[in-house]
């Protein structure tokens, strides 16, 4: 028995949606995989902390026992869940700006500044301009792109 094929405009359409599927699996994959040294750890800000021990890479970690839930709980009151479900990725850009200033190549710092230019710019483009982090999160990224020379990018301004 013969299988039908699909037209070709139906084929092609499903090979675009796989091959666009397949591209986003690097970027979700690295989400999962960040892992902050103890020392990275060590200089968190707390609402860092509260939030890492909640996702699936930071609950399986030895820092969720370190942070205890009640302290999670506050954090995320103080910030509101808005900034508090995205702030993570704010929080892998200041890592990854550390670990940028002591790259053993150029390819290496350029990457790193990369990553902490994207993961700042994904909080800032969902949390409220009245987040209580909201100036700091734009302070940082002023700063990765002054590093990166991406500086005339332009940056979301804030009310004073």
């Amino acid at each position: 028995m013969r299988q039908k094929q699909a037209p070709p405009n139906r084929q092609h359409r499903r090979i675009m949606v796989l091959a666009a599927a397949l591209t986003l699996l690097p970027c979700a994959a690295h989400a999962y995989h960040f892992k902050p040294t103890p020392a990275e750890w060590a200089l968190w800000p707390d609402y860092c902390k509260a939030r890492y021990v909640t996702t699936t890479i930071g609950r399986k970690s030895p820092y969720k026992s370190m942070f205890p839930p009640a302290a999670v709980d506050n954090w995320r009151h103080r910030i509101g869940t808005q900034t508090y479900t995205h702030i993570h990725h704010y929080c892998a850009s200041l890592v990854y700006l550390q670990r940028a200033g002591v790259a053993a190549s150029n390819q290496e710092r350029n990457y790193l500044l990369r990553l902490a230019e994207g993961d700042c710019n994904y909080t800032l483009k969902r949390i409220p301009p009245t987040s209580p982090l909201y100036r700091e999160v734009v302070g940082h990224l002023q700063l990765v792109r002054a590093i990166r020379g991406t500086a005339a990018t332009a940056v979301p301004a804030v009310a004073p």
